[in-house]
């Protein structure tokens, strides 16, 4: 059942191999023995791919359930209880993670290192199902979806730049003042939204450089190249240095942004999932976590220019 479900998220049964440790030929015999018990075809399979059946779409409903009960079921009768193991598979955002989930992490292995973590760092949103991984650290405003997040800490949005830029092209005093800016574009987000005083408002936006990789983006910045729309926490240490400068500052960017774990839906919360969640929690919850948010709480832009442009600028950093 479980090769089944990997490979109905995967699609790959080499990949569903390295996964589990098998060969591919191990892999597809389990499979066809499961669809001879079965007396039915659970996948379509060419020379290149394979692609699940209507009945075997019927099977994967009633499989991904059971095998949630068997590890709640083992965990009910086991020492994981007070003593959490397995394996945990984690996703999170490259800058962010290196910076601020990394720390955390690290010290979640040492409190449990019966756990076995896998952290994998990258910009795009990850499906959790289809890419095996049992949470997914993610920032900003979350849209609907059917897995549940655990809000971990406030995440501020903040619109900013190189001095050499600002000096260059001159400080936008509102949002309506980007359209004319280059802005550096993460993925297809070329619509930025702001609200000050109740009132939403938001600017299509346009630059010669668009990614879907934030760091790249914040080095284009620092480099002088654009505006950057970030996580607050992903540009804190070029916020302190001096390396970049917040503009718009009087207006709210992604309102309701946080900082957040994403994890399926279950009825019996595995204890080493519980462990991780509450321990990411009390680590973003006290001054572990939040200690370099907190320092950032009022950074503020002193822009001076008419409005054709600003020539200096001056960060102020201040406790929130």
């Amino acid at each position: 059942m479980r090769i089944f479900a990997r490979a109905a998220a995967l699609q790959n049964l080499s990949a569903v191999g390295t996964e589990l440790g098998l060969t591919p030929g191990t892999i597809s015999k389990r499979i066809q023995a499961l669809e001879h018990e079965l007396s039915v075809r659970l996948f379509d399979r060419t020379t290149r791919s394979i692609r699940i059946t209507e009945e075997g779409a019927a099977f994967l409903a009633h499989v991904e359930r059971i095998l949630s009960e068997i590890e709640a079921a083992r965990a009910s009768v086991d020492d994981k209880v007070t003593k959490p193991k397995g394996k945990l598979k984690i996703a999170a955002p490259a800058c962010l993670g290196r910076r601020y989930v990394a720390p955390a992490l690290c010290e979640f292995v040492r409190a449990f290192p019966e756990i076995d973590v896998q952290v994998d760092l990258h910009d795009r949103q990850v499906n959790l199902q289809e890419d095996g991984y049992d949470v997914a650290i993610r920032t900003g405003a979350l849209s609907d979806s059917s897995l549940i997040a655990k809000r971990l800490a406030p995440d501020r949005h903040v619109i900013a730049a190189a001095p050499s830029y600002l000096a260059r092209a001159g400080c936008p005093l509102m949002p309506a003042d980007l359209a004319r800016h280059q802005c550096l574009v993460l993925g297809e987000t070329r619509q930025w939204s702001f609200a000050r005083d109740d009132v939403e408002t938001s600017v299509r936006v346009n630059g010669a450089l668009r990614s879907n990789n934030g760091e790249l983006l914040c080095r284009a910045a620092v480099d002088g190249l654009g505006l950057i729309r970030a996580s607050e926490l992903e540009v804190l240490c070029e916020l302190r240095s001096g390396k970049l400068v917040q503009v718009l500052s009087g207006y709210e960017v992604a309102t309701n942004a946080a900082l957040w774990a994403l994890y399926p839906s279950a009825k019996h919360l595995l204890p080493r999932m519980r462990a991780l969640l509450d321990f990411l929690a009390e680590w973003f919850r006290d001054a572990k976590g939040v200690s370099a948010i907190a320092g950032v709480g009022n950074l503020a832009l002193v822009a001076e220019g008419a409005a054709n442009g600003a020539s200096r600028a001056n960060v102020q950093l201040g406790a929130s």
